[in-house]
């Protein structure tokens, strides 16, 4: 069975389970450490929403299924063990500073209206509006992501200007213009690397590396943008691969941090093995995808397909099958669709 294959699998089964009480660490790797998971059951399902969609465009899946598992995924976003809310969304008067979760719920939102779901366009147009207000009330032009934080990653900002042209785009909306051109604006003349030209990664200098770009910040960033900015996302994503790629053991792969700088990993990262990012790796096979970089997107693929090949060798192994759940989980899993399919872009 094939890499995407299994993937597959695992996303279609873990969406057709007949209850659904929240993710666990089978479902998350991050879970087994942090019982909240950092928000990555949101994003997760932001992932599963995309891949569902190229499977779509693709040929792979029909619309009766695709818009059946884009419904559970909706039900799953919004449930109560993953929403922030204390109710159901749609009674929440004042959606709050809820940035990073409303991105990606609203991805979910844009997505089901793209495969023909009006359901929930109501919650679409609202969130949106919200998310657009937020991002031009900051001088930054970055919303505030979560209550009582105060870091703002340009890769979230991204993320939201993607939820706010999607919905433009189905609904002949014009909420993403004003936003946009700020945020460029401001990436542009204040949270550019002088160095290397790349984005920074973190809007409010609250955390050491905030002036430095990051693999995972700049993959995802560059996926987003090719939506609403493709020049300056292929702009990025050559910079990206001129400053951060590397060949190492045969392998096509990208650091989390530029070789001048040292940071340690995080749950986000994942492991950081010779200053090559696991998760910046695979988060970057989906921006190859994104900008269209077929050289480049090959290579990577060829790269965690063999890893990918050796972690599930280890899924039956004592000690080793730690390393399956890292590169296999829904999260990694629903990531590495959106790479796979030849036809069917999210933008």
């Amino acid at each position: 069975m094939s890499v995407e294959q299994k993937a597959w699998n695992r996303i279609e089964n873990f969406l057709n389970t007949d209850t659904f009480d929240g993710f666990s660490g089978d479902d998350l790797f991050i879970m087994n450490f942090i019982k909240k998971g950092w928000g990555q059951d949101i994003a997760a399902l932001s992932n599963m929403a995309e891949a569902v969609l190229l499977r779509h465009n693709s040929g792979q899946l029909e619309s009766s299924d695709a818009q059946r598992l884009l419904r559970e995924i909706k039900n799953r976003a919004t449930h109560k063990t993953v929403s922030p809310y204390r109710q159901n969304i749609e009674t929440v008067n004042d959606l709050g500073k809820h940035g990073y979760y409303l991105e990606h719920l609203n991805i979910i939102l844009g997505v089901a209206s793209t495969l023909g779901l009006s359901d929930y366009t109501n919650l679409n147009l609202r969130i949106s509006e919200h998310l657009r207000e937020q991002s031009l009330g900051q001088k930054n032009a970055h919303a505030p992501l979560m209550p009582n934080i105060k870091m703002r990653w340009a890769a979230d900002q991204a993320a939201i200007l993607k939820s706010l042209w999607l919905c433009d785009k189905n609904h002949n909306t014009n909420f993403h213009k004003e936003p946009v051109d700020r945020w460029l604006n401001h990436m542009k003349t204040n949270m550019t690397h002088s160095e290397t030209g790349l984005f920074e990664t973190e809007a409010m200098r609250v955390k050491k590396y905030s002036k430095q770009p990051r693999g995972c910040s700049m993959a995802y960033m560059i996926h987003y943008t090719s939506s609403f900015a493709p020049d300056i996302a292929n702009e990025q994503w050559n910079l990206f691969k001129e400053h951060m790629c590397e060949k190492q053991w045969g392998l096509t792969s990208f650091r989390e941090y530029l070789p001048t700088y040292e940071g340690k990993w995080t749950p986000d990262t994942g492991p950081i093995i010779g200053g090559i990012g696991v998760a910046a790796t695979g988060l970057a096979l989906k921006a190859a995808k994104s900008v269209g970089d077929l050289e480049m997107h090959q290579g990577l693929k060829g790269s965690v397909d063999t890893v990918l090949s050796m972690m599930h060798g280890t899924n039956f192994i004592p000690g080793l099958n730690i390393l399956t759940s890292i590169g296999t989980d829904v999260l990694a899993s629903a990531i590495y669709l959106n790479s796979c399919c030849e036809t069917g872009s999210v933008r």
